[in-house]
């Protein structure tokens, strides 16, 4: 009796086993066992191994769980009723055999039953969910062991199943299923609510993901934006011009900003300079790179680390100057704003309170949206709060014209000659347009 308690105790371990292997291979992600793998680790090579043929395994794993349960029902039984019409002998109850195996049956099978979802399905599932990791190296080589006893068997199994799906139009998956890019953001969030990672972490790997959709048009600095020099200014010209915007590399214009012959360093002045050698900026220009409107900006990065270059010329369908772009405003895009000693410190969005904002125009309306309760609609017509307003007003508006969008009252605070600079929003319920010009 006590050897038939034993087995089948050891029947529900092994249910378990195969139960909570078959959980914990799915559910362990194949960078962790990678790792593992890369030590030099005999069992998470194995591990390794089992998660790259997952098909195969969970074959495995179902078989031995069908043999497992099998055997038990059919051995579990008997040795429980046995214990049970034991134990109505014990209280004085004398039945006769067939009457006591009658009585014993459907209390033997409920208390079968009891254990075989405890102990050899609930816990171990739950254990391997909880640790899928620490129970995949667990389970890695006696699992491996029992698929090469039964490797025929098993193989025949999943080919059968395989034709079967194949038959109603499904295609077998083999291995872990590749997570889409919306997958990875819905990880990104739970995790950063779950505190697995920080805020900065999440923001920046959601930049790495947006950062292969956007192109030039979307960050650069617009040509209205641009401090340039001209080829013909005088030195003193050029010299108060360096001094005044502190950059180190400044775009070399002939007549207008249609016409760039060229980039200079600040630096190569500086030597002129320091020789005494300062007659004319000719000599340090340095050939332009130009790149279309429409270029994406992760083949631009690319392009500016083969060639060593800081700047690029942004130029427009008819090849004039739409703007540039520095390696800095790429990088931007990936970390954030950099500020550096010269920079002032001026936020794209100021929040006056829960219903009202000043906004720099000159932003984007991607950036703009993150800082604000009520998302701007995005289109093909503009990039910016600057060229929403032009959408809006179907002009450049003029400074305190007032026009109700896309859930906000807009007023425009302050204009360039070709360009909004400042706008102040206000929430508002969008129940009429304004046409005001």
């Amino acid at each position: 009796m006590a050897l038939d308690l034993f087995i089948t105790f050891l029947l529900l371990f092994l249910n378990g086993f195969f139960v909570a292997a078959e959980f914990a291979i799915v559910k362990v992600r194949a960078a962790q066992v990678d790792l593992k793998a890369s030590t030099g680790s005999r069992v998470g090579s194995v591990a390794k191994h089992i998660v790259d043929h997952l098909d195969a395994y969970l074959s495995a794993n179902q078989l031995g769980i069908t043999m497992t349960s099998l055997a038990l029902g059919w051995f579990g039984e008997e040795v429980f009723s046995e214990i049970i019409i034991h134990l109505f002998s014990f209280f004085g109850l004398n039945l006769d055999p067939a009457s006591a195996h009658r009585a014993a049956f459907p209390a033997a099978f409920g208390l079968l039953t009891v254990l075989h979802i405890v102990l050899g399905e609930l816990a171990p599932k739950t254990i391997a969910i909880r640790y899928p990791l620490r129970t995949t190296m667990a389970i890695s080589l006696p699992l491996r062991l029992f698929y090469l006893i039964f490797a025929p068997l098993i193989w025949l199994l999943n080919n059968m199943a395989n034709l079967l799906l194949r038959m109603i139009g499904i295609k077998p998956t083999i291995g872990h299923e590749i997570h889409t890019e919306e997958e990875l953001r819905l990880i990104l969030t739970e995790s950063e609510e779950g505190g697995a990672i920080k805020q900065s972490e999440h923001e920046l790997i959601q930049n790495v993901f947006e950062f292969d959709d956007r192109v030039v048009r979307q960050i650069l600095v617009p040509r209205t934006k641009i401090s340039a020099i001209d080829i013909d200014a005088t030195n003193d010209e050029i010299l108060n011009l360096v001094i005044d915007e502190q950059f180190s590399r400044f775009p070399v214009y002939k007549d207008n900003l249609d016409n760039i012959i060229g980039i200079i360093h600040t630096r190569d002045l500086l030597k002129l300079l320091r020789n005494n050698n300062f007659s004319g900026i000719t000599a340090i220009i340095r050939p332009a790179y130009f790149v279309p409107l429409t270029k994406r900006i992760n083949e631009l990065l690319r392009e500016l680390q083969t060639q060593h270059i800081q700047m690029a010329i942004i130029t427009n369908e008819f090849g004039g100057t739409a703007g540039i772009v520095t390696m800095e405003d790429i990088i931007e895009e990936l970390v954030g704003e950099i500020q550096d000693e010269y920079d002032e410190e001026k936020p794209s969005v100021e929040k006056k309170n829960e219903q009202e904002f000043v906004v720099n125009a000159q932003t984007s309306i991607g950036d703009v949206n993150d800082l604000l309760p009520i998302a701007l609609p995005e289109g093909p017509e503009y990039d910016t709060i600057s060229g929403l307003m032009n959408y809006i007003f179907g002009r450049i508006p003029a400074v305190n014209e007032k026009r109700i969008f896309g859930g906000y009252e807009f007023t425009i605070l302050k204009r360039f000659k070709h360009s909004v600079e400042t706008v102040h929003m206000k929430v508002v319920e969008e129940t009429r347009e304004e046409t005001e010009d």
